[in-house]
């Protein structure tokens, strides 16, 4: 179990760099393949992105360019190219060896402090102790899925719909780095979806949480040209909305069972 949080990001030479350490808690596939999981790789360059503007999160996307096999780090670099006095807009990217693998744009800070108005509300599913606890095997011991418990609440495969429950083994903050790498929990949704690859990841960011339970539902909408699309909304155990997801992966030629 990693105790630090690995999608940590440390500071370059110059401004706009940093490198993200790759740690075997950051990595998915089988053993002797490991890659940096696309969440973990979105959770870094919103920490870069935060380091180097000194604001919060709104919204992050990263598109995924290449493999990131056996990488012992990822070079990213982050430039404000826009916004104005309350909100910086940001291009950032992040390599391999000199070799691009994720492009990515966001939008960091806030206006002038209003009433909190969330309109999405949860779905009403079991509890996370009356959830189905699964167990993910597709990894090397160590990486990513060891470091949370996962539980499934709600699976209705003809309407694509999914409810999971996850929470860190380490007890990590629930801010916009850990709720990024729960994002990428998307093409786990579906027998069909499993064994994909994600082409891009959309996240927006409400507000954190203390540690605990987070409840990701998850809407498939469309299996076609080989891809699927689909979005998902995250909330706290009290029910209040932390951030929204959304995806397009390829789908596998062979789908994975559980």
């Amino acid at each position: 179990m990693g105790r630090f949080p690995f999608w940590r990001v440390v500071p370059g030479q110059r401004s706009g760099s940093f490198t993200l350490p790759v740690m075997l808690p950051a990595t998915a596939g089988p053993e002797g393949a490991p890659h940096v999981m696309g969440g973990v790789a979105l959770a870094a360059i919103v920490d870069a992105m935060e380091l180097d503007s000194e604001l919060p999160l709104l919204w992050a996307q990263v598109q995924f360019l290449g493999p990131t096999q056996h990488a012992e780090e990822l070079a990213i670099e982050v430039e404000q190219c826009g916004g104005g006095q309350a909100v910086a807009q940001y291009a950032a990217s992040a390599s391999v060896n000199g070799r691009p693998t994720h492009r990515a744009s966001g939008a960091l800070g806030s206006r002038e402090p209003n009433e909190q108005t969330l309109f999405a509300d949860m779905p009403e599913v079991p509890g996370p102790d009356a959830a189905t606890s699964i167990e993910i095997s597709h990894s090397a011991p160590g990486g990513l899925p060891d470091q949370f418990d996962y539980r499934i609440a709600m699976r209705d495969e003809a309407r694509g719909l999914q409810a999971i429950w996850t929470r860190s083994h380490a007890g990590f903050a629930v801010d916009a780095g850990w709720l990024a790498i729960i994002s990428d929990l998307f093409l786990g949704a579906h027998p069909a979806t499993r064994g994909g690859s994600s082409l891009d990841a959309m996240f927006r960011f409400v507000q954190g949480c203390d540690p605990g339970w987070v409840l990701s539902f998850i809407e498939l909408a469309a299996f076609d040209r080989g891809v699927v699309h689909g979005s998902a909304h995250h909330f706290a155990e009290d029910g209040r909305l932390l951030a929204i997801s959304s995806q397009t992966g390829v789908l596998p030629r062979i789908p994975r069972t559980p």
